[in-house]
């Protein structure tokens, strides 16, 4: 059984950083984020409190090929992932917004699950 930290105001920064934020972080972008709220907080402290987050279930680890793991709030659906290569961050597609064509596999063959991951540039706006 992980062990329980107590909530201190650096760690209440984190998980809102996820909360406000509902994509894939990196720590890098953790830090970011909750440095804003928390002045001096640290990158270790950052990396502490994924690593407890992610042990108590809080948290879930995010893998993109070739890429450091990004965390995130765990969620129901399993979404499609998409990788902005300009800005280095990533972000939930749902099934209702993405169309992607898949053709039938070829017996004896029966997908369970699959994982798609989109490569490009995010263009806000």
């Amino acid at each position: 059984m992980p062990k329980l930290l107590r909530d201190t105001k650096q760690r209440n920064a984190i998980k809102r950083a996820f909360f406000e934020y509902r994509r894939p972080l990196g720590p890098k972008e953790v830090l970011t984020i909750a440095s804003e709220e928390v002045p001096n907080l640290g990158i270790a402290t950052v990396y502490r409190n994924i690593k407890a987050l992610v042990e108590e279930g809080e948290l879930v680890t995010i893998e993109i090929p070739g890429q450091p793991p990004r965390y995130s709030m765990p969620r129901e659906k399993s979404p499609y992932l998409f990788y902005c290569q300009k800005s280095d961050r990533v972000f939930f597609l749902d099934e209702e917004q993405v169309n992607p064509s898949f053709g039938e596999l070829p017996f004896p063959f029966r997908a369970k699950s699959h994982e798609v991951i989109f490569y490009g540039e995010y263009q806000e706006g």
